[in-house]
């Protein structure tokens, strides 16, 4: 879809003079402090009512779904306000000389979850209800309920990206989707099946798998920032800044930072760790005064302030060769891949392997330990398969040596 068949609520809102713009911009704020939806903030504080957010809800769906322009969209809204009459009779009255044109609903995301079997109608009618109440998307609101898994919604995105996209027949895709639900497998596996590629819809890791490592997202709020990058058409970081998860400062380190780690520039480890100084930043400003204080501490502290790195724990611990890490150096610059990840899909390292070192690496940050204990405590909670939070309490070993 093209970003001239999209609209933000906040600005359809606005151009249907139903929000000052200074309040959506006290709205923005408020909702990235307290990461909650925009449109939650905007009823909470009364500056519209329910009835009026479901409505702009429903006009940006049609816009959306191209059933309506926005331009039509806008004055629609307008006036189901002023006149307090249903859209139809709106859009009606606006085009009076062209019959209303139907509203595609097939493949909004409820159709999709109702025709794989995920929900009832009625289960789905009632979260489009409390995603209206609360501003919550409906997927989340879905997966709230207990209605559908993490993994379901996932899926049927998935399939929402796929059907958009047009390059196959809906009902096919809807087969997939069922299959994968009835049979307990992977969406991409079944789409397989039924000879659709699944390449589009796998991702690599990305801006919000970065900023969820770093403690700034929780996996439901990429959830979240995903379901409205594929329903409304939002770029994901657009998304993520919307939903109040994170800055936009935040966000944009956190694309440069990526690319730093694709070009072997970082490991994901000390990207994460940047953005934990300055995941509550609010401005450009803020920002530069925040990374120029860690520029100072460093100069500072010099080699007090550096971290051990997860490939130096696997060497020493005799889980990772020189040659092994030279080879998986390679790929990872090669392919433009975290290293990390490169090590496993390579299987130069195990997930477990990893796993432990993770661990370990935390203890090591904070001086906890000394990197001779950390080798000793890998090998003894690989050969004990035991984790090493609980290698190192039965050592004795979890309080500075």
């Amino acid at each position: 879809m093209s970003d001239g068949q999209t609209i933000q609520l906040g600005d359809l809102l606005v151009k249907a003079g139903l929000l000052p713009e200074e309040k959506l911009d006290e709205a923005s704020r408020l909702a990235l402090k307290m990461r909650l939806p925009i449109g939650r903030i905007l009823t909470m504080h009364g500056h519209v009512s329910e009835a009026i957010l479901a409505k702009a809800i429903e006009v940006q769906a049609r816009i959306r779904d191209q059933a309506i322009s926005i331009d039509l969209g806008i004055k629609a809204l307008a006036m189901v306000a002023r006149e307090n009459i249903d859209i139809d009779q709106a859009v009606e009255k606006l085009t009076p000389k062209a019959k209303p044109l139907p509203v595609p609903t097939e493949n909004r995301l409820g159709e999709i979850i109702m025709a794989a079997g995920y929900a009832t109608p009625k289960q789905v009618q009632e979260a489009m209800v409390h995603a209206a109440d609360t501003g919550l998307p409906l997927g989340m609101v879905l997966v709230s309920k207990g209605i559908i898994t993490r993994s379901g919604l996932n899926s049927a995105l998935g399939a929402q990206r796929l059907i958009r996209l047009g390059e196959n027949e809906r009902d096919k895709i809807i087969f997939a989707l069922k299959e994968a639900r009835l049979r307990a497998k992977s969406f991409s596996e079944t789409l397989r099946k039924n000879a659709i590629d699944p390449s589009v819809l796998e991702q690599d890791f990305g801006v919000g798998e970065l900023l969820v490592m770093a403690g700034v997202l929780s996996e439901s709020q990429l959830l979240t920032a995903k379901e409205q990058e594929v329903v409304d058409g939002t770029p994901l970081e657009k998304a993520i800044t919307n939903c109040g998860a994170a800055s936009e400062p935040c966000v944009q380190t956190a694309t440069q930072l990526l690319k730093m780690i694709k070009e072997g520039m970082l490991f994901e480890n000390q990207a994460a760790n940047i953005l934990k100084k300055i995941q509550f930043v609010t401005s450009y400003d803020e920002l530069n005064k925040v990374l120029a204080s860690i520029d100072e501490i460093q100069e500072e502290m010099g080699e007090e302030i550096v971290e051990v790195e997860i490939p130096e724990i696997l060497k020493k611990a005799g889980l990772l060769s020189d040659k092994e890490l030279q080879i998986a150096t390679n790929l990872a610059l090669s392919n433009r891949q975290p290293l990390l990840k490169t090590l496993i899909d390579a299987k130069l390292v195990s997930e477990r392997n990893l796993t432990i070192a993770n661990q370990c690496k935390v203890y090591l940050d904070h001086k906890l330990i000394q990197p001779n204990q950390a080798t000793i405590a890998i090998v003894y909670a690989l050969e004990n398969n035991l984790s090493i939070d609980e290698t190192l309490d039965s050592f004795g070993w979890s309080a500075p040596a």
